[in-house]
């Protein structure tokens, strides 16, 4: 594919070859090495990220302009091809290796995240993925995945695939135009507006939602249009010798210090980013101007070009070995000798693979035909995509098996607790339900309900409230179940005995809020804390205008560790405004809240659950509910749900074959349905009904 462009005399003159540019080598060095170390040492962002887009930039639309000079003609193809000859063997071979590792290495539970994440980084929308997990509240337990790194490749990759397209319509354009000669300055002024919009949209969307901005494309846009702005009107600039020193060591030192001055996980990409942007600019513009003394001269250094070189290998590599390494060892973060040892193997693994893979796999695609190079490249990608797609299939087999057992006699779940011969574990020769590889999407959900969303302004976030509905409006009696994910759990045995005892069931739910005055989890400074404080706002008005026979709400919030159990003073000054509007509300004692990762925790001791119980007085502290009944407004009870999840000493991870959470502290989907039997026998004594 191709788009002709008329010709004119300068552009058929054969150009002079661009020099090559060490010092950008030497860029990328330091990069890497920063990006590597802050890792391993802090886990904070060192800029070296923004480094990377500012130079793909600055490669890439001078690139594409250059050729359409020259030829007077844009080829998106070959541009494409030449790009991913260069990137994804490489990267085909790092994901296939970090998948045989997870499986070995991470536990069952986390395998379907891995496989999403492979499936992800494979067709370079990884950054997609994790903006959906950032936004999703269902996710937010998730751990780093060993190929997140892949979501700046993701970046890079949508817009080196995008742009070549775009200047090619603009080149047809201009040539139907007969505007041939002002390509330069068109694209200056079109590369230049992208650039200011892109920034704008990043400044605005990281205020708004930063940990979704961070990962996205449009907001990172404008760092790489910041690359190509440079190479377009400063590439024949140099610099005073003096200027060129204090442009090079300045943008260099400043560059190495971003990390430690900047906290760029929870700032970038907006206006922030600039710091590491500006002195990657300030560096290519220094170039080797600065004489003896001038950066250039540390970045040419031997060592320097040589890790250089090796920079997109090191940095596919240093991850998956980090975080595997942290799965492995049981550890969040290295100890000195684990430090070391990921860097040394991240380094044999690029040094190898440099040699081996990414130089002769990427030369000898780019030197044949583009459209067979792409052939290849889509089959370097085949044996990780298929991987991840027959994994993904087979864990949703799982969970389709899973819903059809839990109604047979081996699960009997909680219902084991209230027997006369109480079996906290499982069963023999019988695997215990959810499957590990199934357990983190056992999330609850109203079945068979319908949702709206209504939005209202406030100042300074507008309160959006979504609420559902289960059941006909003529229904017996109308139950609301309101509040965060640990009241959520309650919607599943809540629309069983809907549907069987002729109830109809709302739910009012979002994750981290409750039914309170006051945060009970999401801190001032933390994200949607002012989406959270307006919800909770309009939250007692959305309740009355449901007309409720009954509200259900967490009554009580439990606590990992030595915190113990409380009684939130929000939760009554909200229960006290529904009794003055001549509501019933019963508060649900909390479910146990574990230190460790219960799921994983069986993965290590599948054979002895015990092993991941929690002792039940450093859960429950029965002294809040004696102190509750003398302080609870009229019309509000609260019910000890206790005995739900935990027999007189322990609380189990494994009850009635049944596994209970699916974290440290959410409780299955699955468990909740045997809990339905009990909840009923102790709802209907409470309410009459």
């Amino acid at each position: 594919m191709s788009v002709q462009i008329q010709q004119t005399p300068a552009t058929r003159s054969r150009p002079a070859r661009r020099a090559r540019r060490p010092e950008i080598d030497g860029l990328r060095a330091v990069a890497v090495a920063l990006v590597v170390l802050y890792h391993v040492t802090t886990g904070r962002v060192s800029g070296g990220v923004d480094v990377f887009l500012v130079l793909s930039g600055f490669f890439l639309v001078p690139t594409l302009a250059g050729q359409f000079r020259r030829t007077g003609r844009v080829r998106p193809l070959a541009a494409v091809a030449r790009t991913l000859s260069r990137l994804v063997p490489l990267a085909a071979l790092v994901l296939a290796v970090t998948a045989v590792v997870s499986a070995w290495v991470v536990p069952m539970s986390r395998w379907p995240e891995i496989a999403a994440h492979l499936l992800s980084s494979v067709t370079f929308t990884e950054n997609v993925r994790l903006v959906h997990e950032a936004v999703d509240y269902n996710a937010s337990n998730a751990a780093a995945s060993p190929v997140q790194q892949f979501w700046s490749l993701s970046v890079q990759v949508q817009v080196l695939l995008a742009v070549p397209l775009v200047v090619a319509a603009g080149g047809a354009v201009l040539h139907r135009l007969g505007l041939g000669p002002l390509a330069r300055p068109v694209l200056i002024a079109a590369v230049s507006a992208v650039t200011a919009a892109s920034l704008a949209w990043s400044v605005a969307s990281t205020a708004e939602d930063q940990q979704a901005a961070y990962f996205s494309t449009l907001p990172r846009l404008w760092e790489l249009g910041v690359g190509a702005l440079v190479a377009l009107v400063l590439a024949g600039v140099r610099p005073g010798r003096w200027l060129a020193r204090l442009l090079g060591w300045g943008g260099l030192l400043a560059l190495v210090a971003c990390g430690a001055v900047l906290d760029g996980a929870h700032t970038f990409p907006g206006w922030q980013a600039s710091w590491p942007v500006l002195c990657a600019v300030a560096v290519v513009v220094a170039a080797d101007a600065g004489g003896r003394f001038g950066v250039h001269r540390l970045l040419t250094l031997p060592p320097v070009q040589w890790l250089g070189a090796r920079s997109y290998a090191l940095y596919l590599w240093h991850w998956p070995v980090l975080v595997l390494y942290l799965v492995h060892s049981e550890r969040e973060s290295p100890s000195a000798a684990g430090a070391v040892a990921v860097v040394g193997l991240s380094f044999v693994l690029a040094a190898v693979t440099h040699g081996l893979v990414e130089r002769p796999a990427g030369d000898r695609l780019r030197a044949g035909r583009p459209a067979a190079a792409l052939l290849a490249v889509a089959a370097c990608t085949v044996p990780v995509g298929a991987t991840g797609a027959l994994a993904t299939a087979w864990f949703d087999r799982q969970a389709a098996r899973t819903a059809q057992m839990v109604e047979d006699p081996a699960y009997p779940g909680a219902v084991a607790l209230a027997g006369s011969d109480v079996r906290t574990g499982g069963v023999t020769g019988v695997d215990p339900i959810p499957p590990a590889t199934v357990i983190r999407d056992d999330w609850p959900s109203l079945p068979g309900s319908t949702c709206a969303t209504d939005e209202e302004v406030l100042d300074p976030v507008p309160a959006v409230t979504e609420i559902c509905r289960q059941g006909p409006d003529d229904s017996a009696h109308r139950v609301v179940v309101v509040g965060d994910s640990h009241a959520a759990e309650w919607l599943v045995p809540f629309g069983l005995l809907g549907e069987r005892n002729d109830w109809q069931v709302f739910s009012i739910v979002r994750g981290g809020c409750n039914l309170s005055t006051e945060s009970e989890f999401i801190q001032e400074g933390w994200p949607d804390f002012a989406e959270c404080a307006a919800w909770r706002a309009r939250l007692v008005d959305h309740i009355v205008a449901l007309r409720p026979d009954l509200v259900v709400s967490l009554g009580t919030r439990t606590a990992p560790g030595p915190e113990k159990e409380v009684l939130p003073p929000g939760f009554v000054a909200a229960w006290q405004q529904l009794s003055d509007a001549g509501i019933r509300v019963i508060g649900l004692r909390d479910n146990p809240r574990h230190e460790q990762d219960v799921p994983e925790c069986l993965d290590r001791a599948p054979d002895d659950s015990t092993a991941c119980t929690v002792a039940r007085t450093d859960v429950y502290a029965d002294e809040v509910l004696e102190e509750a009944a003398e302080t609870l407004p009229p019309g509000v009870e609260l019910l000890d749900t206790s005995s739900y999840f935990c027999t007189d000493v322990v609380c189990p991870a494994v009850v009635g074959n049944v596994r209970v959470y699916m974290d440290s502290h959410h409780v299955t989907s699955t468990y909740m349905r045997t809990v339905t039997p009990l909840l009923e026998r102790d709802l209907l004594r409470m309410t009459g009904w």
